[in-house]
Parts: C-alpha cells; sequence; structure tokens
C-alpha cells in the first residue's frame, strides 16, 4: 500500500481556508483569485484519492460520507429557522428553505458541493477506469461545462457532471499519468495571469465558466503551482501537519462555516473586513478542532 501524499491534504486544506474566506467581505480582485481555482482544485485532489468500487459499495459509502452529512447540515439549520419563525411569528423560510434542500439550488448555500461530488463520484466510477471510459466521461463533462447545461431543481447533478474533468486530472495524477515539474509551476503562474485578467470570474454551483478553456487552464495552473509549493512548505512539520488536518477535516469544516455562514451575523457590526475575516477563519477552525474530538463526530466526518 503506497503511502498517502500529506501535499494533496495540504492542498484540501488551503482550499477549505479559501473557501470561508470567499465567502467574507473581501475585494473583487481577492475573491476573483480564489474563484480562480479553489473549487477545481478539491475535485482535483479528490480524484486524487479515487480508488475504484463496484458501483453498489461506492454508492452506499458516498451516501454516508456525502448526503449524510448534507442532511445534517440541513436539518441544523432548518431546526433554527423553525424556532426562529415560531418565535418571530414569520413561518416563510420554512418552505424556501425545504424546497432548497430536497432541489440543492442556489438557497442550499455552501453545502451544495456535496451534492456535487457525490454526482460526480458516481458518475466516474460508472465511467470505469478504462481510457475509453475516462474520456467519454471527460468529454460530457466538457459539454456541460462549456454550455452552462443545466436543469433547475437538480440535485446538484450538472455541477457534478461539469466537475468531471478536474476528478479524471486527479485521477490521472495520482496514476501518474501526470507529473508535475518546477517549470510547468513556472509556466502555471504566467498561465494564472492570463486567466485571471483575461476571463470573468468562474462559479461552478452557477454552472458559469465564461471562457471555459482559459478557466480551465487557469485553475489547472494554480493547482499546480500551488502543489509545488505545497511540496517545498511540507519540509516545516507544523506547518505540513496544520493544513493537513484540516485537509482531512474539510468535510467538517465546511459543515461548520455552513452553519455559521447560515445562521450567525455576528460580525455584520464589526467595520473592520480583514478584522472580521480574520476571525471568522479562526472561528471556524477551533469549533471544527473541538469537534474532531468527540468519538460521533470522527466516525462521520473522518
Amino acid at each position: 500500500m503506497t503511502e498517502r501524499n500529506p501535499v494533496f491534504d495540504m492542498m484540501k486544506g488551503v482550499a477549505i481556508l479559501l473557501m470561508v474566506l470567499g465567502h467574507c467581505r473581501i475585494s473583487d480582485s481577492l475573491h476573483h483569485a480564489i474563484y480562480l481555482f479553489h473549487i477545481p482544485m478539491f475535485f482535483i485532489v479528490s480524484g486524487y484519492f479515487y480508488k475504484p468500487k463496484a458501483f453498489g459499495a461506492l454508492f452506499k459509502a458516498d451516501l454516508k460520507r456525502l448526503i449524510l452529512p448534507y442532511l445534517i447540515f440541513s436539518a441544523v439549520v432548518f431546526l433554527k429557522f423553525f424556532v426562529d419563525a415560531f418565535r418571530l411569528q414569520n413561518f416563510s423560510t420554512l418552505p424556501t428553505f425545504a424546497v432548497s434542500v430536497a432541489s440543492g439550488n442556489f438557497g442550499v448555500g455552501p453545502i451544495w458541493f456535496l451534492l456535487a461530488l457525490f454526482w460526480c463520484r458516481e458518475l466516474f466510477n460508472a465511467a470505469g477506469c478504462s481510457k475509453w471510459g475516462i474520456a467519454g466521461a471527460v468529454l460530457v463533462s466538457v459539454v456541460v461545462g462549456a454550455f452552462g447545461l443545466n436543469v433547475e431543481h437538480s440535485l446538484g447533478f450538472f455541477e457534478g457532471v461539469s466537475v468531471v474533468i478536474f476528478y479524471a486530472l486527479g485521477f490521472l495524477w495520482a496514476k501518474k499519468k501526470i507529473v508535475v515539474h518546477a517549470w510547468m509551476a513556472l509556466l502555471g503562474v504566467a498561465i494564472s495571469a492570463v486567466a485571471f485578467f483575461g476571463c470573468g470570474e468562474m462559479d461552478v454551483h452557477m454552472l458559469l465558466y465564461p471562457l471555459y478553456p482559459l478557466n480551465v487552464l487557469g485553475a489547472l495552473a494554480v493547482t499546480f503551482s500551488l502543489y509545488w509549493i505545497l511540496e517545498w512548505a511540507s519540509r516545516f512539520s507544523a506547518l505540513r501537519n496544520s493544513l493537513s488536518f484540516l485537509g482531512r477535516a474539510s468535510l467538517l469544516l465546511l459543515g461548520v462555516h455552513y452553519t455559521e455562514f447560515m445562521l450567525f451575523d455576528w460580525y455584520a457590526k464589526i467595520p473592520d473586513a480583514v478584522l472580521v475575516a480574520v476571525l471568522r477563519l479562526m472561528l471556524d477552525v477551533l469549533v471544527t478542532l473541538g469537534l474532531s474530538r468527540v468519538p460521533i463526530v470522527k466516525k462521520v466526518f473522518f
């Protein structure tokens, strides 16, 4: 059994922190830079760790790993909305949120990612690991992403299809069909700059790829560059262990952030946007760290 590469866990750690930061009051330029790559990088890393399974076995495992947390996080938010509805005698939010959860539409918030990852994994696994199976899955993914094909209330299915291309690249990376060299990282910086200035902001949840080829290349370029940087940084054990933990705990951190994002606006009256971003990052990480020590939480999220 090959040793797990900690750099990929570090990449997930960076990506989940950037997700939290992307939901803070930040400049348009920083927001654009984050959305250039952070969601695609999640799927690339997930694809790297993919192991082929029988369809039924993977489906059952992902129901527990992805759909159960989706329902748990949704239930927590719905319970708060339910209490507030009786307290304020305003029940309008309940059916709206229930429809969002049942359909996976924009109102469900950041956990749309879990639905997209679920479908992405099932589709990629169904395609098989043969050359032609992967090629067919990637072709469908490109068509859906490039043309923004979507059907409302599809439970994240089309978002999941659109990111299969990134998942497949992660899988090929693990199979050493892709090797990242230092020169690729340097080239990636140049491509990233072109993507940043040359195309609009990508939003996977909205199936928004303003200039699809450049959006995809930009995401890959930043991911390869970040891998090279983190590979060097992994020699520092404190940084490696911290980011690796956040990467392994990214599902739990997503849920913590989702709860904070949907239910609490404690930071609304703090005028300093930088301070708010730092405080929200610290809060989400500390709560995640605390919850990770609870046995039942460890069983579900790790």
